[in-house]
């Protein structure tokens, strides 16, 4: 952490009611409130702010623009920015579904959800070394984390809100469902938690930067990739097992679908383990790829030599 960023972490009041803190606690009430509408009226409104995201985040979406035209080289340009709008689209439902994960009492009476091959993570615990549960970055994430959660104990890897308030919010929501909240940096943490037995469910495709990251291709492309999957995985013993949600396209609700774990995992070569991972998570982007976040710089991180493919 730089001194700068030291001293305004300093400067953060210590009182969570200081007036600093007004807006988001202003925010909080706003959003729990929309949690109480119908769920497809949750769903509609949040459509409707993506919508207006879309024109407003003009750098986010030049971020999704350049993503898809890497990842989708083989589209016209109409057909990505149709796919871009729905991407916004479908975030703004994603901060709803976050909503009713947080405060509803039980999402199953408010939508349907299926869940296939939960025997492949009891299968892989009685191995008793833990299971590594790969997820994405896909938009319906915090509720299919509460769905799974009804039916399996789950620790989830997390990283903490820059806002203390918003933090502890998200963090004593979550705590009424998950078994374990376990911060990202926490590798002994998460250790611990594979010790234990435990299903510890985490998203490995995010740019971390080059530190403990190899290049192994995403969509075609050299995208940094974390090499903690198959450090945790050596060291622990656990089983890597594939998680991924989907919200259905008519509204119904949402699929889980969970896979068989991953035979010779980690094979010892971290840029087969990062490609093999990558190559699992662009087979369920593909399928619903205006439910991916695009609006994440992964290929923020470029191999020696090649030029940033990002606008500052």
């Amino acid at each position: 952490m730089s001194s700068t960023q030291t001293q305004h972490k300093r400067r953060q009041p210590r009182s969570l009611y200081h007036p600093v803190y007004w807006p988001t606690w202003a925010g909080i009430a706003l959003f729990r409130l929309l949690s109480w509408l119908p769920y497809r009226s949750q769903l509609a409104f949040g459509r409707q702010c993506g919508r207006i995201l879309h024109g407003l985040l003009t750098k986010r979406r030049d971020i999704v623009r350049v993503n898809l035209a890497l990842c989708f080289p083989e589209q016209s340009p109409e057909e990505r920015n149709k796919v871009a709008l729905h991407s916004f689209e479908s975030m703004g439902m994603g901060v709803l579904e976050i909503a009713m994960a947080w405060w509803g009492k039980d999402p199953r009476a408010h939508c349907e959800c299926t869940i296939k091959g939960l025997e492949h993570i009891r299968e892989a615990l009685r191995r008793g070394r833990g299971v590594l549960l790969c997820g994405a970055h896909l938009h319906a994430a915090e509720l299919a984390g509460r769905f799974m959660a009804l039916e399996q104990p789950v620790a989830i890897v997390y990283r903490p809100q820059n806002d203390i308030v918003a933090d502890m919010v998200a963090n004593r929501c979550r705590s009424r469902y998950y078994s374990e909240l376990i911060q990202h940096r926490d590798m002994r943490g998460i250790l611990r938690a594979l010790a234990r037995n435990q299903v510890v469910w985490y998203a490995p495709d995010i740019d971390a930067g080059s530190k403990r990251s190899v290049f192994a291709p995403f969509f075609g492309v050299p995208a940094s990739s974390l090499t903690a999957t198959s450090r945790l995985a050596k060291v622990s013993g656990a089983a890597l097992v594939p998680c991924f949600y989907y919200r259905r396209a008519d509204g119904s609700g949402y699929d889980i679908e969970v896979g068989e774990a991953l035979d010779h995992f980690p094979s010892g070569d971290m840029i087969e383990d990062a490609t093999r991972i990558n190559r699992l998570i662009e087979g369920a982007v593909r399928r619903v790829p205006e439910q991916y976040f695009w609006q994440h710089r992964r290929f923020k991180s470029r191999p020696p030599g090649e030029p940033p493919l990002y606008r500052r």
